[in-house]
């Protein structure tokens, strides 16, 4: 499964969860401060070299993972491309042009999209979600109902992405043909969606049933199994990651990227 937590020796795996998540909001940091098409790229380049590197996540396993974000980034890239004015225009057709600053601004806005998605599938594959509710809990004084509603979170996706394998092997298997044309498309998608809101509904409510048979929340305190601790190479991630930040912002305002 694309989405699911994998165990493995890795740095980052090495690293406490709080660490690797003040990285990840640095990450957010500069795309959100990064304004250029080149910027964006670099960035996204960065983050994808750190995930093969300090992750052990392979080049096929990001490529596969981002795939998934093509269908809402080709349209939105169109879209910024043909409504953002500009003054240099490179192709026209009529009532539609396409300018520099347009394709900049497009180029800009859709590397964004995969650059945030990537480092948060980095962060959701190499982050135990069970260390993640101990680190905020213990470490954050995060209330633990709150902190294990996240936990929760990372492991319903997994699951969600399993039960639309298993839809669609059970089209397949019932001998439902390919959708030909937007129309039956249209159909295969709202049959698909709707299953799986269904199995989304019913795991919920398994979920809340066997939560309130165990008591869950009716102690102000929660013990856990194993305690997370900090460690000192997470302590240099996390401020090595704010000093970098801080000196890019600088350097991002100087040469207006």
């Amino acid at each position: 499964m694309i989405l699911s937590y994998q165990g493995g020796g890795s740095p980052l795996h090495r690293i406490d969860p709080l660490s690797k998540l003040v990285v990840l909001l640095c990450i957010a940091v500069l795309t959100m401060r990064l304004h250029t098409s080149a910027g964006q790229a670099l960035l996204l380049l960065a983050a994808s070299f750190m995930a093969r590197t300090a992750g052990g996540v392979s080049w096929r396993r990001q490529w596969k993972a981002m795939a998934f974000l093509i269908g809402f980034a080709v349209p939105y890239f169109i879209l910024t491309l043909l409504t953002v004015p500009g003054s240099h225009t490179i192709w026209q057709f009529g009532v539609l042009h396409v300018t520099t600053e347009g394709a900049d601004a497009a180029g800009s806005v859709t590397l964004r999209m995969f650059t945030v998605f990537l480092s948060s599938f980095v962060y959701m594959v190499t982050t135990d979600p069970g260390d993640l509710v101990t680190a905020l809990t213990r470490r954050m004084r995060v209330p633990y109902r709150f902190a294990f509603g996240i936990s929760m979170a990372l492991t319903f996706l997994p699951l969600l992405q399993e039960e639309g394998r298993s839809i669609s092997a059970a089209h397949q298997v019932r001998g439902a043909a390919r959708p030909k044309g937007v129309k039956q498309r249209l159909g295969w998608w709202k049959v698909f969606v709707s299953a799986m809101l269904h199995n989304a509904v019913r795991r919920i409510q398994q979920t809340a049933g066997a939560m309130e048979a165990k008591g869950f929340g009716a102690y102000p305190e929660r013990t856990f199994l194993r305690e997370q601790q900090p460690s000192a190479a997470g302590h240099i991630t996390a401020v090595g990651a704010v000093l970098i930040t801080a000196a890019l912002w600088w350097y991002i305002h100087i040469v207006n990227l």
